[in-house]
């Protein structure tokens, strides 16, 4: 008997960021050898592309008008498992797939409409039944023991001594804002010895005025094994409540958190909850004061040891396991 095929949609450019993608992409790593993975998307850059091919067995390219909804229906057997990832899969599109014969699961952060799939995702900490509108049949898999990682983020913790980068700031593939032109203006009020490591992804168009800065490393487009990497490299972190924060915390990285998008809100309240990074609350209301005492704190040693203990109690990166047990009961 052949394997089971599961066909993920999700999609990512520089309007709606990655987030959707690469945690979607990294539930499709966990699940890999063991079932036939398959990813739709559309318009895939090159580095999706590449992303896709080192995980998934095949991809979809789908239009980019309103027909990509029915074009995917139109792929369905009724005999797949489908995940879906996006903020515009409505109930009744939920109903569609299900009505198809599929098993469904949904990776979700909003909590916003009623749910029909089989399995919903939302990989926040402190997100409860409660706060969702499912069917009685429908399973929550909620927090850190479901965080959505690459695979290098769920190896045994590794300490490097000797750190490269006093910081690993990355605020977003795009960066809207240009948080990272204005973090690095404060920080450069307080001269680190050494270099800030800086990533940008290709939506971000202000790669000019970073350029003023001579105490940062530059990286774009640069792929997670890579992030990681960085992230072992480097005495701190300065980030956003989005996956990176989660991934932070695997990485066992004493961070800054922040927020600045409203999907963000629910990562940014359980890492505050559970004191997993020096919370600085919206990073559009930052200025020097704000950033400059989170900086003390976190320099402080028994705040970096409280931090680590308790990224060590929250994610104990056992999530590929778990996952794998649930999609075999589908």
């Amino acid at each position: 008997m052949g394997k089971r095929t599961i066909i993920f949609r999700a999609d990512g450019n520089e309007s709606i960021g990655m987030g959707h993608f690469i945690r979607t992409l990294a539930l499709a790593e966990m699940l890999n050898q063991d079932f036939h993975c398959i990813f739709a998307t559309k318009t895939p850059s090159q580095y999706q592309i590449d992303e896709i091919e080192k995980v998934c067995h095949k991809r979809i390219d789908l239009p980019t008008d309103k027909t990509h909804f029915t074009k995917f229906l139109d792929l369905l057997n009724g005999d797949e498992i489908v995940v879906l990832d996006n903020y515009y899969f409505t109930t009744q599109y939920q109903h569609e797939i299900k009505n198809k014969g599929c098993r469904l699961v949904c990776i979700d952060d909003l909590h916003d409409e009623h749910f029909v799939a089989d399995i919903i995702i939302n990989h926040a900490e402190g997100i409860s039944s409660e706060d969702y509108s499912v069917e009685p049949y429908s399973q929550l898999l909620l927090g850190y023991n479901y965080a959505l990682l690459r695979k290098e983020y769920l190896e045994e913790d590794i300490n490097l001594d000797n750190k490269k980068y006093s910081y690993f700031l990355m605020m977003g593939g795009a960066d809207p804002h240009n948080l990272t032109h204005h973090i690095l203006n404060i920080l450069e009020l307080k001269e680190t010895k050494l270099p800030i490591a800086v990533v940008v992804g290709s939506g971000y168009k202000e790669n000019s005025s970073l350029s003023k800065f001579c105490n940062v490393a530059l990286f774009k487009s640069i792929t997670s094994a890579q992030v990681f990497r960085l992230m072992l490299q480097s005495q701190f972190g300065i980030l956003p409540a989005s996956t990176v924060a989660i991934e932070a915390c695997a990485a066992r990285l004493p961070f800054i958190c922040g927020y600045f998008i409203n999907n963000q809100s629910e990562i940014y309240n359980g890492i505050k909850t559970s004191n997993l990074a020096v919370c600085i609350g919206n990073y559009l209301d930052i200025n020097e004061k704000k950033l400059l005492t989170a900086q003390r704190k976190l320099s402080e040693i028994n705040t970096v040891d409280t931090i680590k203990i308790n990224q060590r109690t929250k994610l104990d990166k056992k999530s590929k396991e778990r996952f794998l047990k649930v999609f075999h009961s589908l």
